[in-house]
Protein backbone atom coordinates (compact mmCIF):
# COMPACT_ATOMS: atom_id res chain seq x y z
CA UNK A 1 0.00 0.00 0.00
CA UNK A 2 1.73 3.09 -1.36
CA UNK A 3 0.28 6.33 1.18
CA UNK A 4 2.44 9.20 -0.42
CA UNK A 5 5.00 9.46 -2.91
CA UNK A 6 7.40 12.20 -0.92
CA UNK A 7 10.25 11.82 -3.07
CA UNK A 8 10.22 15.07 -5.09
CA UNK A 9 9.29 16.91 -1.98
CA UNK A 10 11.85 15.19 -0.02
CA UNK A 11 14.94 15.67 -2.90
CA UNK A 12 13.46 19.70 -2.91
CA UNK A 13 14.37 19.97 0.50
CA UNK A 14 17.78 19.79 0.17
CA UNK A 15 17.67 22.03 -2.92
CA UNK A 16 15.40 23.96 -0.62
CA UNK A 17 18.42 24.44 2.06
CA UNK A 18 18.12 28.31 0.70
CA UNK A 19 14.73 28.57 1.24
CA UNK A 20 13.46 30.06 4.54
CA UNK A 21 15.10 29.83 7.57
CA UNK A 22 13.70 27.81 10.50
CA UNK A 23 14.12 25.32 13.34
CA UNK A 24 12.88 21.58 13.57
CA UNK A 25 10.00 20.76 16.00
CA UNK A 26 11.22 20.10 19.48
CA UNK A 27 8.24 19.38 21.52
CA UNK A 28 7.87 21.99 24.37
CA UNK A 29 11.82 21.96 24.57
CA UNK A 30 13.28 25.78 23.86
CA UNK A 31 15.59 25.62 20.91
CA UNK A 32 18.57 26.33 20.99
CA UNK A 33 20.16 29.27 19.60
CA UNK A 34 22.82 28.99 16.71
CA UNK A 35 25.35 30.34 19.21
CA UNK A 36 24.15 27.46 21.92
CA UNK A 37 24.59 25.21 18.74
CA UNK A 38 28.49 26.47 17.52
CA UNK A 39 29.19 25.95 21.52
CA UNK A 40 28.30 22.30 21.62
CA UNK A 41 29.09 20.69 18.44
CA UNK A 42 32.35 22.41 18.11
CA UNK A 43 31.57 24.92 15.36
CA UNK A 44 32.85 28.59 14.64
CA UNK A 45 30.87 31.50 13.87
CA UNK A 46 29.65 31.41 10.37
CA UNK A 47 32.32 32.08 7.57
CA UNK A 48 29.57 31.73 4.74
CA UNK A 49 25.22 32.84 4.11
CA UNK A 50 22.61 31.23 3.10
CA UNK A 51 22.34 33.90 -0.05
CA UNK A 52 25.97 32.60 -0.90
CA UNK A 53 25.11 28.88 -0.77
CA UNK A 54 21.48 29.72 -2.89
CA UNK A 55 24.12 31.57 -5.60
CA UNK A 56 26.52 28.06 -5.75
CA UNK A 57 23.80 25.90 -5.42
CA UNK A 58 22.35 26.72 -9.08
CA UNK A 59 25.58 26.21 -10.75
CA UNK A 60 26.35 22.79 -8.81
CA UNK A 61 22.81 21.56 -9.69
CA UNK A 62 23.61 22.50 -13.35
CA UNK A 63 26.49 20.15 -13.15
CA UNK A 64 25.72 17.47 -11.02
CA UNK A 65 26.25 14.01 -12.50
CA UNK A 66 26.13 11.90 -8.67
CA UNK A 67 23.14 11.19 -5.89
CA UNK A 68 23.08 9.58 -2.92
CA UNK A 69 20.21 8.59 -0.73
CA UNK A 70 19.96 6.77 2.43
CA UNK A 71 17.00 4.34 3.26
CA UNK A 72 13.86 6.71 3.66
CA UNK A 73 12.31 6.06 6.82
CA UNK A 74 8.72 7.42 6.87
CA UNK A 75 5.98 6.81 10.22
CA UNK A 76 2.23 6.99 8.79
CA UNK A 77 -0.36 7.83 11.22
CA UNK A 78 -3.96 6.22 10.41
CA UNK A 79 -7.25 6.65 12.27
CA UNK A 80 -6.83 3.08 13.48
CA UNK A 81 -2.56 2.23 13.52
CA UNK A 82 0.45 3.50 13.04
CA UNK A 83 2.78 2.17 10.33
CA UNK A 84 6.51 2.27 10.17
CA UNK A 85 7.59 2.35 6.16
CA UNK A 86 11.09 1.64 4.87
CA UNK A 87 12.21 2.63 1.75
CA UNK A 88 15.36 1.25 0.26
CA UNK A 89 17.67 3.08 -2.01
CA UNK A 90 19.66 2.24 -5.02
CA UNK A 91 22.30 4.52 -6.31
CA UNK A 92 23.61 4.90 -9.45
CA UNK A 93 24.78 7.98 -11.81
CA UNK A 94 22.33 10.83 -10.89
CA UNK A 95 19.46 8.59 -10.50
CA UNK A 96 18.44 6.47 -7.42
CA UNK A 97 15.66 4.01 -7.15
CA UNK A 98 13.67 3.49 -4.22
CA UNK A 99 12.06 -0.14 -2.71
CA UNK A 100 9.55 -0.83 -0.23
CA UNK A 101 10.69 -4.52 0.56
CA UNK A 102 7.31 -5.36 2.54
CA UNK A 103 5.02 -4.04 -0.32
CA UNK A 104 7.56 -4.29 -3.87
CA UNK A 105 6.35 -0.50 -4.23
CA UNK A 106 9.17 1.16 -6.23
CA UNK A 107 10.28 4.83 -7.44
CA UNK A 108 12.68 5.95 -9.66
CA UNK A 109 13.90 9.06 -8.25
CA UNK A 110 16.31 12.05 -10.13
CA UNK A 111 16.84 15.40 -10.07
CA UNK A 112 14.70 16.09 -12.39
CA UNK A 113 11.29 15.37 -9.90
CA UNK A 114 12.56 18.15 -7.66
CA UNK A 115 11.57 21.65 -7.12
CA UNK A 116 14.06 24.47 -6.50
CA UNK A 117 13.10 26.69 -3.70
CA UNK A 118 13.62 30.52 -3.48
CA UNK A 119 14.79 32.43 -0.72
CA UNK A 120 17.38 32.38 2.11
CA UNK A 121 18.46 30.04 4.73
CA UNK A 122 19.95 30.80 8.21
CA UNK A 123 23.39 29.99 8.67
CA UNK A 124 24.30 28.19 12.10
CA UNK A 125 28.51 27.49 12.11
CA UNK A 126 31.31 26.75 10.28
CA UNK A 127 34.02 23.62 10.32
CA UNK A 128 37.01 22.94 8.19
CA UNK A 129 35.56 26.20 5.40
CA UNK A 130 32.03 24.41 5.68
CA UNK A 131 28.90 26.59 6.82
CA UNK A 132 26.12 24.51 7.94
CA UNK A 133 23.04 26.11 7.39
CA UNK A 134 19.05 25.31 7.75
CA UNK A 135 16.10 26.10 6.19
CA UNK A 136 12.34 24.97 5.81
CA UNK A 137 9.31 25.57 3.62
CA UNK A 138 6.02 24.71 3.63
CA UNK A 139 3.39 24.02 0.15
CA UNK A 140 0.30 22.33 0.09
CA UNK A 141 0.22 21.10 3.77
CA UNK A 142 3.87 19.42 3.18
CA UNK A 143 6.27 20.66 6.22
CA UNK A 144 9.97 20.19 4.74
CA UNK A 145 12.91 21.12 6.90
CA UNK A 146 16.79 20.12 5.42
CA UNK A 147 20.16 20.81 7.62
CA UNK A 148 23.68 20.37 5.81
CA UNK A 149 25.51 22.56 3.48
CA UNK A 150 26.49 23.80 0.31
CA UNK A 151 30.49 23.70 -0.86
CA UNK A 152 31.78 24.35 -4.28
CA UNK A 153 30.74 21.39 -5.95
CA UNK A 154 28.20 19.19 -3.94
CA UNK A 155 25.73 19.32 -1.31
CA UNK A 156 24.96 16.90 1.80
CA UNK A 157 21.63 17.04 3.97
CA UNK A 158 19.38 15.50 6.46
CA UNK A 159 15.93 16.30 5.56
CA UNK A 160 12.48 15.63 7.21
CA UNK A 161 9.07 16.15 5.28
CA UNK A 162 5.60 15.91 7.52
CA UNK A 163 2.81 16.10 5.26
CA UNK A 164 -0.61 15.90 6.33
CA UNK A 165 -3.93 14.59 4.59
CA UNK A 166 -7.14 13.75 4.75
CA UNK A 167 -6.91 10.51 6.30
CA UNK A 168 -2.87 9.92 6.88
CA UNK A 169 -0.04 12.26 8.51
CA UNK A 170 3.44 10.85 7.22
CA UNK A 171 6.91 11.61 8.77
CA UNK A 172 9.70 10.82 6.30
CA UNK A 173 13.21 10.98 7.28
CA UNK A 174 16.46 10.72 4.29
CA UNK A 175 19.74 12.18 4.04
CA UNK A 176 21.01 12.87 0.89
CA UNK A 177 24.25 13.83 -0.96
CA UNK A 178 24.92 15.01 -4.82
CA UNK A 179 27.11 16.66 -6.68
CA UNK A 180 30.13 17.07 -9.73
CA UNK A 181 32.32 13.85 -9.19
CA UNK A 182 36.22 14.33 -9.96
CA UNK A 183 35.36 10.74 -11.81
CA UNK A 184 38.91 10.04 -11.67
CA UNK A 185 41.06 7.93 -9.37
CA UNK A 186 42.59 9.34 -6.32
CA UNK A 187 46.32 9.81 -6.70
CA UNK A 188 48.07 10.04 -3.77
CA UNK A 189 47.61 9.83 0.28
CA UNK A 190 45.10 12.77 1.34
CA UNK A 191 43.08 13.94 4.40
CA UNK A 192 39.59 15.56 3.85
CA UNK A 193 37.41 17.07 6.82
CA UNK A 194 34.24 18.67 7.32
CA UNK A 195 30.51 18.19 9.22
CA UNK A 196 28.42 15.60 9.77
CA UNK A 197 24.70 15.69 9.89
CA UNK A 198 22.16 12.96 11.20
CA UNK A 199 19.27 11.83 12.90
CA UNK A 200 17.79 8.49 14.93
CA UNK A 201 15.27 7.11 13.47
CA UNK A 202 13.50 5.20 16.02
CA UNK A 203 12.69 6.06 19.55
CA UNK A 204 12.17 8.70 21.67
CA UNK A 205 14.12 11.23 19.90
CA UNK A 206 13.51 10.50 16.46
CA UNK A 207 14.28 13.17 14.08
CA UNK A 208 15.95 15.26 16.15
CA UNK A 209 18.81 16.68 14.67
CA UNK A 210 22.60 15.54 14.90
CA UNK A 211 25.65 17.48 14.06
CA UNK A 212 29.56 16.03 14.29
CA UNK A 213 32.85 16.42 12.93
CA UNK A 214 33.51 13.87 9.49
CA UNK A 215 37.17 12.71 8.80
CA UNK A 216 37.83 11.07 5.47
CA UNK A 217 41.79 9.38 5.42
CA UNK A 218 42.92 7.70 1.75
CA UNK A 219 46.22 5.67 2.28
CA UNK A 220 47.60 5.05 -1.01
CA UNK A 221 50.14 2.50 -0.42
CA UNK A 222 47.48 0.28 1.17
CA UNK A 223 44.61 1.66 -1.29
CA UNK A 224 41.76 2.44 0.95
CA UNK A 225 39.37 5.02 2.59
CA UNK A 226 39.05 5.56 6.08
CA UNK A 227 35.93 7.41 6.99
CA UNK A 228 35.13 8.61 10.76
CA UNK A 229 32.01 10.64 12.43
CA UNK A 230 33.33 12.06 15.74
CA UNK A 231 32.03 14.16 18.51
CA UNK A 232 27.95 14.11 17.51
CA UNK A 233 25.41 16.22 19.30
CA UNK A 234 22.06 16.40 19.63
CA UNK A 235 21.00 20.20 18.84
CA UNK A 236 17.54 19.62 19.65
CA UNK A 237 18.17 18.54 23.01
CA UNK A 238 21.73 20.14 24.01
CA UNK A 239 23.07 16.80 24.43
CA UNK A 240 25.80 14.56 23.67
CA UNK A 241 24.13 11.64 21.29
CA UNK A 242 24.30 7.72 22.98
CA UNK A 243 26.34 6.99 19.55
CA UNK A 244 29.15 9.51 19.38
CA UNK A 245 31.84 8.01 17.09
CA UNK A 246 31.02 5.87 13.71
CA UNK A 247 33.71 4.63 11.75
CA UNK A 248 34.03 2.70 8.47
CA UNK A 249 37.78 1.33 7.89
CA UNK A 250 39.35 0.04 4.75
CA UNK A 251 36.95 1.42 1.77
CA UNK A 252 37.61 0.75 -1.43
CA UNK A 253 37.46 3.70 -4.06
CA UNK A 254 36.82 3.19 -7.43
CA UNK A 255 38.66 4.76 -10.17
CA UNK A 256 35.96 7.39 -11.11
CA UNK A 257 36.36 8.66 -6.96
CA UNK A 258 33.16 6.96 -5.44
CA UNK A 259 33.09 4.66 -2.56
CA UNK A 260 30.14 2.55 -1.16
CA UNK A 261 29.66 -0.62 1.39
CA UNK A 262 26.78 -2.35 3.16
CA UNK A 263 23.01 -1.95 2.99
CA UNK A 264 20.27 -0.49 4.17
CA UNK A 265 20.96 0.13 8.25
CA UNK A 266 25.13 -0.28 7.87
CA UNK A 267 26.23 1.22 4.90
CA UNK A 268 28.16 4.31 3.30
CA UNK A 269 28.40 5.78 0.07
CA UNK A 270 29.26 8.65 -1.71
CA UNK A 271 32.37 10.07 -3.83
CA UNK A 272 34.89 13.04 -4.49
CA UNK A 273 33.84 15.86 -6.24
CA UNK A 274 35.51 18.83 -8.04
CA UNK A 275 38.99 19.30 -9.81
CA UNK A 276 41.58 17.48 -8.08
CA UNK A 277 39.37 15.73 -5.63
CA UNK A 278 38.61 18.69 -3.48
CA UNK A 279 35.69 17.70 -2.15
CA UNK A 280 34.27 14.23 -0.95
CA UNK A 281 29.96 13.96 0.19
CA UNK A 282 28.59 10.96 0.56
CA UNK A 283 25.40 9.18 2.95
CA UNK A 284 25.74 6.58 6.19
CA UNK A 285 23.58 4.71 7.99
CA UNK A 286 24.85 2.92 11.28
CA UNK A 287 22.82 2.39 14.82
CA UNK A 288 19.25 3.32 14.01
CA UNK A 289 21.11 6.33 12.50
CA UNK A 290 21.14 7.99 9.09
CA UNK A 291 23.09 10.93 8.57
CA UNK A 292 25.22 12.72 5.79
CA UNK A 293 28.43 14.41 5.19
CA UNK A 294 30.71 17.01 3.52
CA UNK A 295 34.06 17.46 3.58
CA UNK A 296 37.20 19.56 2.50
CA UNK A 297 40.49 18.29 1.39
CA UNK A 298 43.18 19.52 3.55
Amino acid sequence: MKFLSTWGLALAAVLSLAACGGDSDSGSRSPLTPAEIRDLAGLTAPIDTGTTQQTRRQDIVSRVDSLVVSTMHTEAVLPDETLTIRQVSECSGAECKLLDPTTGDTETAGLDTAMLGLGDAEAIGSAHGITLITGSWRQMGVDVTALGAWMEDGSFALNRVHAVGEEVESDTLHAVALGDLTAEPLTGSATWLGIMVGTPIAGDDRGDRLVGMAALNYDMAAGALDAGFSGIKNIDRGTAHDVETVIFSDLAVGSDGTFARGQSGTRIQGGFYGPGHAEAAGIFEHSDMIGAFGTKRQ
